[in-house]
C-alpha cells in the first residue's frame, strides 16, 4: 500500500534503505519507550531489513519507509503493524526520527492511515498503543481522532521497567462524524 499525505509518502522499504533503516534503528530517542531496542550494528539491520521484506512478500503487516513528498527525504516509519480481516480492525503505528519531531509529521501520516483504512480497507475499527509516559505520541493519537479506551497496567518491560501502556482506539463511525465536521 502507498499512502500519500500533503507533505508525506508510505510506501515499502526496499533494500536501498538500508542506511535509512540503520539511521533510524541506531538513534536511542526513537526506542525511548519501545520494547525493541537500539541496534548495535550493521547485520541487525540487515537482518531486520530482510524480515520486513520477506513480510511484505507474504502479505504481512510491517511498517513502511516514510519520506518527505519534495524532497524524498527518509523521515522515519509508520504502518499497519496488525489486520485481523474477520473482524475489520487493525493496529497502527509510527517511529519519525529525532530530526523530525516537531513538525507535525506524525499527526500528519497518522490522519493518512486512518483515512486509507477506513476508505479502502474498509477497516471497522483501528487501535494505537503508546506508553502512558509517552506524552508527544498520545497526544498525537488524540488530534488524529483516537480515544483513549483503556490503560494496560504493567503492559510493556522497558530499560527494566514496567510500564503502563495507554490504548487508544477509533471506530468507524466515529471516524465518519469527524470528516463531516472536518476535525480529521
Amino acid at each position: 500500500m502507498i499512502v500519500e499525505s500533503e507533505r508525506l509518502i508510505l510506501k515499502n522499504y526496499s533494500s536501498s534503505d538500508i542506511e535509512n533503516l540503520i539511521m533510524l534503528r541506531s538513534e536511542p530517542l526513537v526506542w525511548r519507550y519501545s520494547d525493541k531496542t537500539v541496534v548495535k550494528d550493521i547485520s541487525e539491520v540487515e537482518q531486520t531489513l530482510e524480515i520486513i521484506l520477506s513480510n511484505y512478500n507474504n502479505n504481512k503487516c510491517e511498517f513502511q519507509a516514510l519520506f518527505l513528498k519534495d524532497t524524498d527525504e527518509y523521515i522515519g516509519e509508520a504502518g499497519l503493524l496488525s489486520y485481523n480481516p474477520r473482524c475489520k480492525r487493525g493496529v497502527i503505528g509510527y517511529n519519525l526520527h529525532p530530526k523530525y519531531w516537531g513538525f507535525g509529521y506524525a499527526t500528519e501520516i497518522t490522519k493518512a492511515l486512518v483515512r486509507y483504512l477506513y476508505e479502502y480497507l474498509m477497516l471497522e475499527r483501528i487501535e494505537a498503543l503508546t506508553a502512558e509516559c509517552n506524552h508527544a505520541s498520545r497526544k498525537v493519537l488524540e488530534k488524529s481522532g483516537f480515544v483513549q479506551e483503556g490503560n494496560l497496567r504493567n503492559f510493556a518491560y522497558i530499560d527494566n521497567q514496567f510500564l503502563n501502556v495507554i490504548l487508544y482506539g477509533m471506530i468507524r463511525q466515529d471516524y465518519m462524524n469527524a470528516t463531516n465536521t472536518s476535525r480529521i
